[in-house]
């Protein structure tokens, strides 16, 4: 696994926020990237957008893009946790008081009628937001350092995606399962009875998404691609030494990918399509000739 991708609508704003709030640290800086391989790949023509790559000190990676044209769309409202596709990131805090004070000191939002604290496992949870609305997890366990800890995604059918995802390296982990409404799922999800399945899946470098599966009540939203100007959580990329193999077999586990937006440069090759349930994937090759 690369890296996830966030579209955002104020770079200097985004970039101070992830540092200030969540402890990213500078990567790899792109700058202004145009031209007709972006056009390609992005598949939006006349494109041109400031794109820079953060890490977190526990190493995940988040690439921040800045759409100058076409300009982002898209609400910059919180999603539903029972909205199809990627839903959050979340984080493992030292001090869940302190942290959320640094979310608002930075620009976010804290939604303070979501804390709520799972009494079986000890942990305390609670949803903020970025500056554009997009959804943070911070939880607490006693015992548990601060670290990145995984992002989710909402899926229809969890067997689906697991077999998807396993053809990308994640194995299953943890799996929780709440066939009864509980108190602070209720809460957390802002959704009064909910019952749900979370599956988390986790590759060899120890990189963890979440499956989550609401069996009541019924998610909604379009399980389409969506175009990468898109405010929000855009894509989950990996890198690929054997793009040719690994294309056919996620297409046969009910993925696709976009020839025509395959682009090979002097330095890297793109492929873009999507999972299932039109969660956006890049897959990388560094080019060496």
């Amino acid at each position: 696994m690369s890296h996830r991708g966030v579209c955002v609508s104020d770079f200097a704003i985004a970039e101070r926020f992830y540092k200030e709030a969540l402890g990213y640290e500078d990567a790899e800086d792109y700058g202004i990237l145009e031209g007709p391989d972006m056009e390609k790949t992005m598949e939006l023509p006349g494109v041109r957008l400031r794109a820079k790559m953060l890490q977190h000190p526990s190493g995940p990676r988040l690439e921040l893009l800045h759409f100058l044209h076409p300009t982002a769309s898209g609400s910059r409202e919180r999603r539903s946790t029972l909205q199809y596709g990627l839903v959050h990131l979340s984080f493992y805090v030292d001090d869940i008081d302190a942290h959320a004070q640094k979310i608002r000191d930075a620009g976010g939002h804290v939604v303070e009628e979501t804390r709520a604290h799972n009494a079986e496992t000890g942990v305390t949870l609670l949803y903020c937001t970025d500056p554009d609305g997009t959804r943070i997890e911070l939880m607490h366990q006693p015992g548990v350092a601060g670290r990145f800890s995984h992002s989710g995604i909402c899926v229809p059918d969890i067997d689906a995606s697991l077999a998807y995802y396993a053809a990308l390296g994640f194995r299953p982990a943890e799996n929780y399962v709440f066939d009864e409404a509980v108190d602070f799922l209720d809460t957390i999800n802002e959704v009064p009875g909910i019952r749900l399945r979370a599956q988390m899946i986790r590759d060899a470098e120890g990189n963890t998404l979440e499956l989550l599966k609401v069996f009541e009540p019924e998610c909604f939203g379009t399980r389409e691609r969506q175009p990468l100007n898109r405010i929000g959580l855009t894509h989950i990329a990996f890198w690929d030494d054997e793009i040719e193999a690994t294309i056919p077999i996620l297409s046969g586990l009910g993925g696709y990918f976009v020839e025509e937006a395959h682009v090979r440069m002097s330095y890297i090759e793109l492929q873009h399509g999507a999972d299932p349930d039109g969660v956006r994937i890049e897959l990388m090759r560094p080019v060496n000739d």
